[in-house]
Order: C-alpha cells, then structure tokens, then sequence
C-alpha cells in the first residue's frame, strides 16, 4: 500500500508540471499578440483612387490657300545631237578602228578604216586613163572631126571619168570620220580583220553643247496631262534654273511607228533656257511639273481625313465635342488636301481619328 500511494504522488506532482508549463506558453502567446486580440484593432487600409488620363487630340486648322500637284523625280543629261557613224556599201574588213566611249574627238577625225587592198594604185591608173580620155577628145576636136567621132570620144571621156569616181567613192567609204567636234558615247569593239557590214553603226559622236534633260516612268499613265510647252523647274546642284517640256508621249502622231511610240511612252525630254555651265552627260538634275493648280482652296492635312465604305469624313471638334462630317475631296498635294465640301476655314479638325 505503501509503494502505491508512492507512485501516485509521482504521477500527480508530474501532471501539476505539465500543467504549468503549458499555462506559461498560453500566457506568453497572450502577450505576444496582445495587439491582435486586444480591444485597439489597427484600421483598414483605403482603397488607391485612380485619376483617369486626360486624352490628348491633336488638331489642325483648316485653312484657304493654293494647292497644286506636280510631278516631280530625276532627269539625266543627254545629248540632243547625236550621230551614228558607219560604213557605206558594201562594207568590208577592218584594218585599225580609233574610237573609244568617252573619247574626245575633233571634226573630221578619224574614226575606222577598211582595207583597201590595191584600190589606190587602181585609182592611179584610172586617172591615167581619163587623161587620155580627155587628150583624145581634145584632138578629136582640135581636128574638127565628124559629129561620130566627138560623141564616141566624148563618151569615152565620160565613161573613164566615172570609173574614177566611183573609185574615190569607194575609198572615201573606206574610212569613216567624225561628223563634228563631240564625244564618243558608243564604239563597238572591233579590231584589225574583223568584217563589218554595209550600214552598221560602229560608233556614235555625241555633241556636249547640246545637253537637254531626259526624264523617265515606269507606267506611261504617269506621264498623263503632259504636253509640249509645259514650263519645268529644274534644281541642278542647288540651283534653279527654267526649262520646258520639248517632247511628250501626247506630241507623237497618232500613226508614228509603233516601236517609236513605245520608246517615248514613259519618257520626257525637257529643254533649259540657260544651260548649266558644269553640266555634263550623265549628270542628273531634279525637275518639277506642275500639273495642276487651286487657288482660294479649303486645305486639311491628309491626316484629318479618313475613309469608310469609300466616302471621306473627317472630325471636326466643337468645344469637347466631336462631330464626324462627311467630305468632298479635291487635289491631293504630299501631306495636304483640298476639301470641296463639308468644312469651312477655321474648323478644327482633329488628326489621326
């Protein structure tokens, strides 16, 4: 009995100290959160406000003025003189060939030869026969020989003195000179041996002094509306000079030939008034062709206008209003537009819709 009240002691002093420990941690826990679980609670947190961006309308002015449009691009500078050279019949073979492209040549230069063969030694001996010719004709007649006879020696004459003309012709046709004094823009490549045919252009000499502008399209339409006499402005190296237009697609007859016609569909070739001093072949200058020309228009930025269902309307703001208005438009110019009707000068209208 003795050794039971022992143990039950134990057991009830142990369960006293478990008890105790665990109030200490409740307490502590308690204490720690005192301001969790106390009467003075922290207040909530407000909700962020949010101040809606103002939007920002870009505007313009509609204003009145002259609008025009025009073609504008870059011309070349091209001979208006040129002559291609070649061979007369019957042609032949080469024996030397001078020209080269870029060549500056004199008038009357030499170009090209033919071989002649023994065509001068020929000539020689043809001059022999003509003098005898015009010796027997001269005593025929110094004789006062019979009507017979002065025809048939004068018909010798004749016939000798041909032969020899047709000799010098043919060796004057065997060289080939420069028609002027001017550059060489195009030479085929020919050397010593090489057969040429009768009326094939070897070589042309282009004339520096006669610079015109050419100016070229890809789509014949661009070139609609443009006429010979039509004044051109042209910018060369930050100068302005005055030209105009001196052949069109619209001059050419309506039964030219029609490789010419498709040569000069998309083409333009426009004179200056004073040429530049500097200006040479190959250099480009920057031209403008007004096409057409408003004056006292209504002009918008192209941006203020937008389409739907292939009308034209624009925004005009009234205060902080917007009121979309449908328009008539008229000439486009780069960034600008003429508007017919539907908006007055003054109205602001609101760009990029």
């Amino acid at each position: 009995m003795i050794g039971t009240d022992k143990g039950s002691g134990r057991s009830i002093s142990r369960r006293g100290e478990l008890a105790s420990r665990l109030g200490g941690v409740v307490l502590a826990v308690l204490l720690l959160g005192g301001c969790a679980l106390g009467k003075d609670k922290p207040a909530e947190l407000a909700a962020p406000l949010f101040q809606p961006l103002e939007e920002k309308v870009e505007t313009a002015t509609a204003s009145r003025g002259t609008i025009e449009t025009r073609l504008r691009g870059s011309a070349s500078f091209v001979p208006a003189r040129v002559t291609r050279v070649a061979f007369d019949d019957p042609g032949g073979v080469v024996k030397a060939f001078y020209a080269e492209i870029g060549k500056k040549v004199k008038s009357g230069e030499r170009i090209a030869e033919l071989e002649t063969g023994e065509l001068e030694e020929q000539i020689e001996l043809q001059k022999l026969n003509v003098e005898r010719a015009a010796i027997l004709y001269k005593e025929t007649v110094a004789r006062d020989g019979d009507e017979v006879a002065l025809l048939s020696r004068r018909a010798e004459l004749e016939r000798e003195s041909a032969a020899l003309s047709a000799l010098e012709e043919r060796l004057r046709n065997s060289s080939i000179n420069a028609p002027f004094e001017g550059i060489v823009t195009f030479a085929e490549k020919l050397e010593a041996g090489t057969p040429v045919q009768p009326f094939q252009a070897v070589a042309a000499v282009a004339d520096p002094a006669s610079l015109q502008l050419a100016f070229s399209v890809k789509q014949p339409a661009e070139l609609l509306g443009i006429v010979t006499g039509m004044p051109v402005e042209v910018t060369y190296k930050g100068t302005l000079y005055e030209g105009s237009v001196v052949q069109a697609p619209s001059a050419l007859p309506l039964r030219a030939d029609p490789l010419k016609k498709l040569q000069h569909a998309t083409r333009l070739i426009i004179a200056l008034d004073k040429r530049p001093p500097d200006a040479a072949i190959g250099h480009s200058a920057e031209i403008a062709i007004t096409l057409q020309q408003r004056e006292n228009a209504i002009i918008v930025p192209r941006t203020a206008v937008f389409s739907l269902s292939g009308s034209h309307y624009v925004q005009i703001l009234e205060g902080s209003k917007r009121l979309v208005r449908e328009v008539e438009t008229g000439l486009v110019s780069g960034t600008d537009m003429e508007i017919v009707k539907g908006v007055e000068e003054g109205q602001q209208m609101v760009l990029n819709p």
